[in-house]
Order: structure tokens, then sequence, then C-alpha cells
């Protein structure tokens, strides 16, 4: 008996600890390459997969539109400039990109709809500082 519970009390410590020590799982889809183009989109269908993503990863929920199409994914991507490697990345393969949105998370499914951190205010003002440096380099530049 002592066994049994020592056992139940390690899987438990294992399991909430994997997002922490180690990968995580989290929703996998594309609504753009979903077969009716609805499943990722919120709320998300009870049919979508999920995977287990490498160490230094987490979870993603990126919408944007291409085409004239919505298109939401979720999956994992590595820490760190996430969203803006995303943007970077997503730019590169559709020029006509709009309508950027960025969640990260870093706990085992929580990029559903709840529970994401949002980095787009981050990025906007990366974006912003970036434009600025650029106008203050040309000015330099023509002032010279």
């Amino acid at each position: 008996m002592v066994k049994y519970l020592l056992l139940v009390t390690f899987v438990v410590a294992c399991t909430s600890l994997s997002g922490v020590l180690g990968s995580i799982g989290c929703y996998y889809c594309n609504s753009y390459n979903d077969a009716d183009h609805t499943a990722c989109l919120d709320p998300m269908s009870v049919y979508v997969n999920t995977t287990a993503c490498p160490d230094n990863y987490v979870c993603t929920r990126v919408s944007y539109v291409t085409q004239k199409t919505f298109v939401t994914s979720r999956g994992c991507d590595p820490a760190g400039d996430t969203c803006n490697n995303i943007y970077k990345t997503l730019v590169a393969y559709y020029p006509d990109l709009a309508t950027f949105n960025c969640y990260y998370c870093t706990y085992n499914y929580c990029n559903s709809a709840s529970g994401l951190q949002i980095e787009r205010q981050l990025m906007k003002e990366e974006m912003e500082s970036n434009h600025r440096e650029k106008m203050s380099d040309k000015q330099n530049y023509f002032s010279v």
C-alpha cells in the first residue's frame, strides 16, 4: 500500500512539473490546413491534435489574415523572441500578412482560448522602437 501511494505521488509530481523541468504538451493545429478550416478557431474543436514539445519550447496560438483568409494556428515554438520570430517567418511566406496576433504560454495545453500571455504589446513596442531608430538614422544621415 505504501509503495502504491509513493508511486502515485511520484507520477503526479512528474506530471505537474513537466512544464517546469522539461518538455510540455501543446495543442497542434492550423485552420489554413484543417479539412473544414474551423477546428483550430476559437472555440477550438475537441478533435484538435496535441503534441509534446522539445525542451525550451513554449505553446503558441497565432492568428493572422493572409490571402483574404483568417488563420489560427496552435503549436510549439522555441522560447525566447517567440512572437517576433513567428512574425518574421510568416511575413517571408505571406507578404500580404495582416492582423497578426501572437500569444504564448509555458504550461501543458495552455494554448487553448484561455491562459495565454500576450506578447503582442511587447512586439508592437519593439517595432515602434526600431522604426524610431531607423528614422533617427535617416535624419542623422541627411543632416551630415
